[in-house]
């Protein structure tokens, strides 16, 4: 999640902040240049310059959540959502419905997320190191499977599903959506086809046994792997302990690269400071003609305050790191910039908001066994992200693109694949 300023009129609040995390290396390498060449009064105003802008945006989103509530109307005197949602985990007294969809509780930028932010977020955000990716993952993924079995029923699958009719149950939603990625990248028999980011291996599991697909998984996650190995137990699926930034210092990767790569919902993870770098890692590891399908969770670009808020809760306490939720626009930049070509793009953050509904029913009917084992207010911290969730995607706070891509300049692959998906 980025963090942003103010709307102003003509203003790209979500280009500013990406554009200052990106240069942000080359800004500090010409400071550490040029200021020991500076006249000395100027030394101390160029080394402020940085943590200075900071202070000045963050306070400026501050100000501006206050100012931007105060007008709506809300009650000043009640606490913020956000302190609402903090109490309700703490004492469990109130419901979390009433805290996200009254609109008595100001969606305000407070303490809880300036701590949090400077603590945590700005780390993230401007260094993303390879340590990162690890130190997140207890937090993130390997809670228990248990714990994710209670959100995510049989399937246990963690991105939406697809509903053609919105009475599916949660296994027919995720196996819509596994189809529909199937379909995107044209999969047949014999393919070999590698999910970054490939959790509990579902989608292993469902491309090996029913197209014969020859696919490899990759997790940061032990306990991933260990369910996803007991899932793909006798056929020819295989889940790697890898980290994906380092998949090109592997030997046992098939010759001339891969037909297909499926990536959905990982990329987040990446941070916007090495997003490029990570597609070209893609890029390389995908054959000529082969087709890419990258599905991630996104934001809206006029954002609101809420979503904000609610994106640093994430940030904190659900998706540590995962701080490159962005506009759809920035994603297909990247991609394309990548040396890929975006083929098509379908935005499904309804369909993401009945998924997440759905969870919050599993999660509710397995309290008693979840509460005895992690504490109730686990539990209710869980209940929170699931139900505020539900919101935010409902209305478009966030939401999900479901992108096809094929490698730039390869005219038999893009006049194959545009025949394959003309509507």
């Amino acid at each position: 999640m980025t963090f942003g300023i103010p709307q102003l009129p003509g203003v790209d609040c979500f280009e500013l902040v990406l554009y200052f995390v990106e240069w942000l290396p080359y800004v500090v390498a010409i400071n550490v240049i040029a200021i020991p060449v500076l006249r000395k009064s100027w030394r101390v105003p160029a080394f402020l310059f940085l943590p200075t802008l900071v202070c000045v945006l963050v306070l400026a989103v501050t100000l501006g959540s206050y100012e931007d509530a105060r007008l709506k109307g809300y009650d000043m005197s009640l606490p913020s959502m956000r302190q609402a949602l903090e109490d309700y985990i703490e004492s469990g007294n109130g419901k979390v419905e009433d805290i996200l969809e009254s609109n008595k509780y100001h969606p305000t930028f407070g303490k809880i997320e300036l701590r949090y932010l400077v603590q945590d977020l700005l780390a993230h955000t401007f260094l993303h190191l390879d340590a990162h990716n690890g130190d997140n993952i207890p937090v993130a993924y390997n809670k228990g499977n248990d714990w994710f079995r209670a959100t995510l029923g049989e399937p246990m699958v963690y991105t939406s599903g697809i509903y053609k009719n919105g009475n599916e149950t949660l296994m027919q939603a995720q196996l819509a959506k596994l189809d529909y990625v199937a379909n995107a990248i044209e999969l047949k028999k014999g393919d070999h086809v590698l999910d970054i980011g490939c959790g509990w291996g579902r989608l292993v599991q469902h491309f090996t046994d029913k197209y014969e697909a020859k696919v490899t998984g990759v997790t940061l996650s032990s306990e991933q792997k260990k369910y996803g190995d007991q899932l793909n137990q006798g056929n020819s699926g295989r889940i790697l302990l890898q980290d994906a930034m380092k998949l090109y210092e592997r030997n046992d990767l098939p010759l001339g690269g891969f037909d297909a790569i499926t990536s959905l919902e990982m990329a987040e993870h990446v941070g916007i400071k090495r997003y490029n770098e990570f597609l070209t890692k893609v890029h390389s590891l995908l054959k000529d003609d082969g087709k890419l399908y990258f599905q991630v969770a996104g934001l809206r670009r006029q954002w609101q305050y809420e979503d904000l808020v609610w994106g640093l809760f994430m940030g904190e306490h659900v998706f540590p790191g995962a701080d490159a939720s962005c506009p759809m626009g920035w994603v297909t930049t990247q991609l394309e910039r990548a040396g890929f070509e975006v083929q098509r793009v379908q935005n499904l953050g309804s369909h993401y908001s009945r998924t997440l509904a759905q969870w919050l029913e599993e999660w509710h009917a397995d309290k008693e066994a979840i509460t005895k084992k992690y504490g109730p207010k686990a539990w209710r911290r869980w209940e929170v992200f699931l139900a505020w969730s539900v919101r935010v995607a409902r209305q478009g706070s966030s939401t999900v693109f479901m992108i096809t891509a094929t490698k730039q300049g390869q005219e038999k692959s893009r006049i194959g694949t545009q025949a394959h998906l003309a509507p």
